[in-house]
């Protein structure tokens, strides 16, 4: 078993990729599925909108995000740039929230042109699978070697804890638009 002062070093990483999902999760598909185009005007593009600009940009940038750590790993382990970079995810959940995304009840849209949602679903997704699998490789690394199984096990708890949490948040989020 783990000691307490191995375990105390990955908390940090631990919550940074809850934190991260919760971010995700509670914003996409939520919110990001339900935005609509608004250069389509009744053509091919508004039936292409989402499946390409939500669905396929995320995971293609997500996926590049994820694989790029294979090759660039920065910041380093214990930088507090890292957690930084998770928090200020944070700013997805509103830029979202103020496209235009269709049915709305209490906020103006604000970011009326599909680009505008084009760029943030590519940073969004991007930071999603770089920071994410920053924390991931970076949590058994922190420990000792003997612990790094057990740092794996924590933080593959936290990733679905995050993702949990994001579910629930997303009821919330939605219902704010």
């Amino acid at each position: 078993m783990a000691d307490q002062r191995g375990l105390d070093r990955i908390w940090i990483l631990a919550t940074s990729v809850c934190f991260t999902f919760t971010v995700t999760i509670g914003t996409f598909p939520a919110i990001t599925a339900d935005t609509r185009s608004t250069l389509a005007d009744g053509g091919t593009w508004e039936l292409y909108f989402v499946p390409v600009s939500c669905f396929l940009l995320f995971n293609l940038s997500d996926w590049t995000g994820r694989s790029l750590t294979a090759v660039f790993m920065w910041p380093g382990k214990d930088s507090p740039v890292l957690p930084a970079a998770i928090l200020a995810r944070i700013v997805f959940v509103p830029l979202f929230m103020l496209c235009n995304v269709q049915p709305r009840s209490h906020l103006p849209v604000f970011f009326y042109h599909d680009g505008f949602f084009i760029a943030f679903m590519l940073l969004f997704a991007f930071s999603n699978g770089y920071l994410a699998s920053l924390c991931m490789c970076y949590g058994p690394k922190n420990v000792l070697p003997h612990e790094a199984e057990t740092a794996g096990a924590i933080m593959a708890f936290f990733l679905a804890l995050g993702l949990a949490a994001g579910a629930a948040i997303s009821f919330l989020f939605r219902v704010l638009v």
